[in-house]
């Protein structure tokens, strides 16, 4: 089709620089990544320097989320580390700006400039090092000292790593730093091990399958967390929360992008459960556009920036997400979780899954009218059926003691008991 006051000489004009400026956009995202994995090469010869430090037996350094919060499984495991030895160990956290977590000295931890020479050389002198995301392959780990990646996702849903489709070879050999800098890995279930672990890491080493410290909270019923979040957003206590948190969409950038109608999901809300509910947008952290408080006469509240996730799954009542691997937690409070999938078909076509998203046994809409009709006729007891087997089918792990499990093990290692 020619467009309107267009020739065709100029069509073709157009399409040949929309290509150009494709084939050049490609080019200069494959010039980014060997970049990157140019300088891991040289980081890793440099930070070498650091070997002539001795290792440090009770020192341990924790990060979270690109040192950017202080928040899930790293948290729950130096909290733990601190209250049972704090005066035996010497914890460390890294942050991107540590003048904002200050208060932590409170706790007797010490805090670093993530990248800073302070903080490698604590990477570098640390027994134990412990992350919950994929270990930074710049930094030359000894053998003698323990790196543990806790994860920050149970179950096993959309394809990661090594198993994306059309992965690059530059891409293989980034993530290969980091797999051969993990010492053990912490698992939430057996196809998590076996297709997040073993598959998408290509990793041999050793696994603890205790469940995820950052949910033994909700596997032992303890929900008290979630008051500080009605107290932080002053939510009316009389008030039930929908939590919607969907994964991150390249080309979004706001709220509406995802095109909820959190309005209709309320009133649905209010028909099948009754009472007063307050909607709850937990969008990923690209997403910067701040939401108004209230908004046509319902409580809508941004949570996008609040610090940890966790508590505002204990705070929450419902959740409606997409493909997030943040169902697996809320569905061990046996709670009600929908998917809100507009784009399924097209997600299973370019990203795919571990476990087919209708097997996940939570109910699926692909529009808001099918969200609203799946909420107005929630049948509770199906749905825990459903959820019991889903967790039976990926080999749950879930102990409620992987804080304590993990802990100790990090307490071995730093004492050599």
């Amino acid at each position: 089709m020619i467009l309107p006051g267009i020739s065709i000489t100029w069509k073709a004009f157009l399409y040949r620089l929309a290509r150009k400026w494709s084939e050049y956009k490609q080019e200069s995202v494959l010039f980014y990544k060997y970049r990157t994995y140019n300088k891991i090469l040289s980081d890793r010869k440099k930070l070498k320097k650091y070997y002539k430090m001795p290792i440090v037996n009770n020192r341990i350094l924790f990060m979270c989320f690109e040192a950017g919060k202080y928040a899930c499984n790293p948290k729950c495991v130096s909290e733990y580390l601190a209250e049972k030895y704090g005066e035996q160990l010497e914890i460390i956290w890294a942050f991107a700006e540590p003048e904002q977590f200050s208060y932590l000295k409170e706790k007797g931890y010490k805090l670093v400039k993530y990248q800073s020479k302070e903080f490698y050389q604590a990477a570098l002198t640390a027994k134990v090092f412990l992350y919950n995301m994929r270990i930074p392959g710049e930094i030359p780990f000894r053998k003698e000292q323990v790196v543990i990646s806790t994860g920050h996702g149970g179950g096993a849903y959309k394809k990661l790593l090594l198993d994306t489709p059309n992965i690059l070879d530059i891409d293989k050999k980034t993530i290969e730093f980091s797999t051969n800098n993990t010492t053990i890995f912490v698992s939430s279930c057996k196809k998590y091990t076996k297709c997040v672990i073993r598959g998408a890491y290509a990793y041999d080493g050793e696994v603890l399958e205790t469940g995820m410290p950052r949910n033994d909270d909700l596997v032992n019923g303890n929900y008290e967390e979630g008051k500080k979040v009605r107290e932080y957003f002053n939510i009316p206590k009389e008030n039930k929360i929908i939590i919607y948190a969907p994964t991150y969409r390249k080309g979004t950038r706001t709220a509406n992008d995802y095109g909820i109608d959190a309005e209709g999901i309320v009133q649905a809300a209010k028909e099948r459960f009754g009472g007063q509910w307050t909607f709850m947008y937990r969008m990923h952290y690209f997403i910067k556009t701040e939401l108004p408080e209230v908004t046509k006469g319902y409580h809508v509240v941004d949570a996008t920036h609040y610090s940890d996730m966790q508590d505002l799954i204990k705070a929450a009542d419902i959740l409606i997400t997409d493909y997030s691997s943040c169902v697996w937690d809320f569905s061990l409070m046996d709670k009600p979780c929908f998917l809100y999938a507009t784009d399924i078909d097209e997600y299973l076509d370019k990203q795919g899954f571990y476990t087919d998203v209708y097997d996940w046994h939570f109910p699926i809409g692909k529009n808001n009218r099918e969200l609203m009709e799946l909420i107005r006729n929630f049948n509770e007891e199906e749905y825990l059926k459903g959820i019991h087997k889903h967790h039976e089918e990926m080999g749950i792990l879930e102990s409620g003691e992987a804080t304590k499990l993990i802990g100790e093990r990090i307490y071995k290692e730093c004492s050599g008991l």
